[in-house]
């Protein structure tokens, strides 16, 4: 929290950031309650999955064209394109009052695509900021671990808020299209704010570019060399892999806990939504505290023995789920199995803003990004499958072997690195 106290121009970018996460949060839950009431609601709740997946996939790409803007027009773009989505939402908010169809329903999904590609790129050009602004690892970390902790809160406060929202305001699309539009306008003025401390990083990004100028490289080859980059740093290689297992077992967790929790009432707390309700809020806050409390016990612990405590947490969840079926002790234990994923993500944020050069700093992010969350559709489908072909227990069995296996990964490289000397942090 003190670096967002006394750092001005980091705490204009986190304003920014955090207004336009509370009027998307809200929107994106509302759109999806406006897509069930479609007459094609199954088609227009899978095209809303869908389209949510693309902003993804173009990350890296998003990244290079954030790295390769002049540092002389990215205040511009970071303001411009923020009114570009508040003129968007206000085009959404009177369109969505026309009747439902599926053609005005690709218009509105269209806005929302954009407008989540606009945000992604904008993100991108924030780090070239963030970068100039923070001074060190230690603050590049409580700057990473502030943004990810709030985030989570208003991730949390807002999808509650618009549950409440959605009926006191009987489904009026058109306010909330409009409250969207209001967010990411008020993100452009605190820029506008306070752009004489960005136009002089600016200036400085520029005198930086004309002293030591580099070559021009075409998107395949700047995403070439941010991959590079990646595979030749033994330290982030050895994260990704890491990273890949935690993020694997970790969405695959909340399918087979889903499964699991709807054919065990033992295991409820009252009922099944009670129960789905406690172990999700319980999950984030874990994720939450510990991004926002970096200074603490685990400070100087390395990235693997924080990936190898969560992996041997989840090992234990296995098997009190497969034996025991015990409710205090799974909400225990995925608390302590979030608690290190929470300080992980906003630590390798940060060590990738120390170890990458300017030109390239948002591409090495993005393809980093991308490459940790290929895990998420290999452990979705791996253990649902299992679950589906075979048995929810047998699915959990091999669930908590690769957790087993994974630990002894983790442990091994944190060996390893510590005997090489690696600077991990």
């Amino acid at each position: 929290m003190n670096i967002y106290l006394h750092n001005r121009p980091f705490r204009a970018l986190a304003n920014a950031s955090f207004l336009s996460s509370i009027g998307s949060v809200l929107f994106n839950f509302v759109f999806l309650v406006y897509a069930q009431t479609l007459p094609f609601k199954t088609l227009a709740l899978s095209l809303v999955t869908a389209i949510n997946l693309v902003p993804q996939l173009l990350a890296v790409p998003s990244g290079y064209l954030a790295d390769h803007l002049a540092p002389r027009r990215r205040l511009t773009a970071m303001i411009g394109l923020r009114l570009v989505q508040a003129a968007a939402y206000v085009v959404l908010a009177f369109a969505i009052q026309a009747p439902g169809s599926l053609g005005l329903f690709a218009v509105l999904l269209a806005i929302n695509l954009g407008s989540d590609l606009l945000a992604d790129f904008t993100g991108s050009l924030v780090l070239h900021y963030q970068k100039h602004v923070l001074a060190n690892q230690d603050e590049y970390q409580q700057g990473f671990g502030l943004l990810s902790g709030v985030g989570n809160i208003i991730s949390l406060v807002f999808q509650a808020l618009g549950a409440s929202l959605i009926v006191l305001l009987h489904h009026n699309y058109f306010l909330f299209g409009l409250i969207n539009a209001a967010s990411f306008a008020l993100a452009a003025l605190v820029l506008v704010h306070d752009r004489a401390v960005f136009r002089a990083a600016d200036r400085a990004a520029q005198a930086a570019q004309v002293q030591a100028p580099t070559a021009p490289e075409s998107m395949g080859q700047g995403i070439g060399r941010a991959l590079t980059f990646i595979t030749r740093d033994r330290f982030l290689f050895g994260i990704i892999g890491l990273a890949l297992g935690v993020n694997a077992l970790g969405t695959g967790l909340d399918g087979l806990l889903t499964v699991l929790l709807a054919n065990t009432p033992a295991l409820w707390f009252g009922s099944f939504a009670t129960t789905i309700a406690v172990v999700g809020v319980a999950a984030s806050l874990s994720t939450t505290v510990a991004a926002l409390f970096m200074h603490d016990g685990l400070k100087n612990w390395s990235l693997p023995a924080l990936a190898a405590v969560t992996m041997m947490a989840l090992a234990a969840e296995s098997a009190n789920l497969v034996w025991w079926h015990n409710g205090p002790a799974m909400v225990a234990l995925l608390v302590i199995a979030c608690y290190p994923v929470g300080k992980i993500n906003p630590r390798l944020s940060a060590i990738v803003l120390a170890r990458v050069d300017a030109a390239h700093l948002a591409t090495v992010s993005s393809a980093l990004q991308t490459l940790v969350m290929l895990g998420a559709p290999a452990g979705t489908a791996v253990f649902l499958g299992i679950a589906n072909v075979v048995s929810p227990t047998a699915a959990w069995l091999v669930y908590g072997a690769c957790a087993v296996a994974m630990t002894g990964v983790a442990l091994a490289i944190a060996r390893l690195q510590k005997r090489a000397g690696l600077a991990t942090d």
